[in-house]
């Protein structure tokens, strides 16, 4: 690419109670070329001049309070100054050429680019790291429709942390609708509104970065009651739930009756019962012996429950 037709790229990372590996993150993309690197810091962070020491390149922007995944990344798009933003999350390590391959595919118009960013699951596993190799599992067997799929079945299955966009294409999905604070599925929401100004989307095998998920059970049973509670937002947000999003919170035909039984009794409480209590203890006991079937059907079984749990009690309030 010719030095006249170069497109300036910021690199927005919104981060939380992460401090310790910005600089690094920061410099990585630097290096790799990017023009500006915006940190937001999503709530106070005391101390936070002294971890990231102002340096030529690097802005940070330290909000007075947490207000979310979604509203720190447009804190972090209005200070932005490149004609391309590369949201990118503060877990998440880019691959050789990352940037470029962003700047590269952006040649004009209203396009997205969904990057690669695989998930490091650590070997041997843990006996409590079910949910990371679930993540994993179910980001490549999303990986795998962008690679059959077209551009909606991108943009409607949205995956941030390695996504770029014009700005300003960024400040008009949000005169679509302004973004809010969502506690999972911001950016589903992001690709609907971009659906909406007719955007189109690619993704980029080779666009490669390193997601570096950490979750133990107690953070994903919070996760999943939380993702039903977004559920029930973007269906009020949007006067309709996303289709893609029915299978959370309802049980298929012919799933079997008796784990949709487990599912549905754990789901109508408003707290931990003796069912849930009793499918935890399977799954310690599965990560103990190293039973990971047992205890990744066991992961999978609580998510769903707990998701209908989080949609039921948001609807009812």
């Amino acid at each position: 690419m010719s030095v006249e037709t170069r497109r300036t790229l910021t690199v927005v990372i919104p981060s939380y109670r992460r401090l310790d590996r910005l600089n690094d993150i920061a410099d990585r993309y630097l290096d790799q070329g990017a023009d500006e690197v915006v940190i937001v810091l999503d709530g106070p962070h005391p101390g936070w001049e002294s971890a990231l020491p102002e340096r030529e390149g690097v802005l940070v922007r330290e909000l007075p309070e947490n207000r979310g995944l979604a509203l720190a990344r447009i804190a972090g798009l209005e200070a932005s100054s490149g004609e391309i933003v590369l949201a990118v999350d503060d877990d998440v390590e880019p691959g050789p050429g990352l940037v470029d391959r962003h700047r590269r595919f952006h040649t004009g118009g209203d396009t997205v680019l969904q990057g690669y960013m695989p998930v490091t699951v650590p070997r041997p596993r843990g006996r409590d790291q079910a949910p990371t190799y679930l993540y994993a599992r179910d980001y490549e067997t999303q990986v795998d429709g962008w690679r059959r799929g077209d551009s909606s079945t991108i943009l409607n299955s949205l995956w941030g942390g390695n996504v770029s966009l014009p700005r300003d294409l960024y400040l008009r999905a949000e005169q679509v609708k302004p973004s809010e604070r969502l506690e999972y599925n911001e950016d589903l929401d992001l690709g609907i509104r971009l659906l909406r100004l007719d955007a189109t989307a690619s993704f980029d095998e080779q666009a490669r970065s390193s997601h570096h998920h950490s979750r133990g059970l107690d953070a994903y049973l919070r996760e999943c009651f939380a993702r039903g509670g977004a559920v029930a937002d973007l269906e009020k947000r949007w006067g309709e739930r996303p289709a893609q999003l029915t299978p959370t919170v309802t049980i298929p035909a012919g799933y079997n009756p008796v784990l949709g039984w487990v599912q549905r009794r754990i789901a109508a409480r408003d707290s931990d019962g003796l069912v849930q209590s009793a499918v935890i203890v399977v799954y310690r006991l599965s990560g103990i012996m190293q039973n990971w079937r047992l205890q990744d059907a066991s992961a999978r079984l609580l998510r769903r429950a707990l998701i209908m749990r989080g949609y039921r009690l948001a609807r009812r309030a």
